[in-house]
């Protein structure tokens, strides 16, 4: 057959419930609603319990995904400037609606499919909170060069050996190609 008829823990099919031959979209869960005579509600083509069950994992990977991007994300910084503060705001704030649409998408792909990206979300999830666990105990120690505060500095102020020095770490310190052609 080639088919995925297994249940899985309580999905009834990893293939489901999305049907061929493209194995995408979501009539499944919006045509077909019936109704019976004297009941009040319609109820769905594949039945409650079974499109119940389908509607579980995207939900759960929608939680799961709200509580990954929140724990990834760095705590915001009160020293940077207001545009720059407005503009992260801004961002996050839109990210925000990120696992409502991977949670729309989960709908319209088999549920062998959901339950990847939920188990990629629950070990990125694991993965960076023992980093950064493990980061706060034991902070590294970070040895600066000696020409570090001068790079704050204009270049020209800065001594020819300590010039050399940033420039074998890969920073600039030379002039700029348009002040080469003045």
């Amino acid at each position: 057959d080639g088919e995925l008829q297994e249940p899985f823990l309580w999905i009834p099919s990893l293939q489901g419930p999305v049907t061929g031959p493209t194995f995408r979209g979501m009539e499944w869960l919006t045509e077909g609603w019936t109704t019976d005579p004297g009941a009040s509600f319609p109820h769905p083509s594949l039945g409650w319990e079974t499109t119940l069950a389908f509607l579980a994992m995207p939900m759960i990977l929608v939680l799961t995904q709200s509580i990954t991007m929140n724990a990834m994300q760095p705590p915001v910084d009160e020293n940077l400037p207001a545009e720059e503060k407005e503009s992260l705001e801004r961002t996050q704030g839109i990210l925000k609606f990120l696992p409502l649409l991977i949670g729309y998408f989960s709908l319209q792909v088999p549920a062998g499919l959901t339950i990847y990206w939920f188990t990629s979300n629950t070990f990125t999830l694991l993965q960076s909170v023992t980093v950064k666990a493990y980061y706060k105990a034991n902070p590294p120690k970070i040895e600066l060069p000696d020409y570090w505060d001068a790079l704050d500095q204009d270049p020209d102020s800065m001594s020819a050996e300590d010039r050399r020095k940033a420039a074998k770490a890969g920073l600039n310190t030379g002039p700029s190609f348009e002040q080469l052609m003045d």
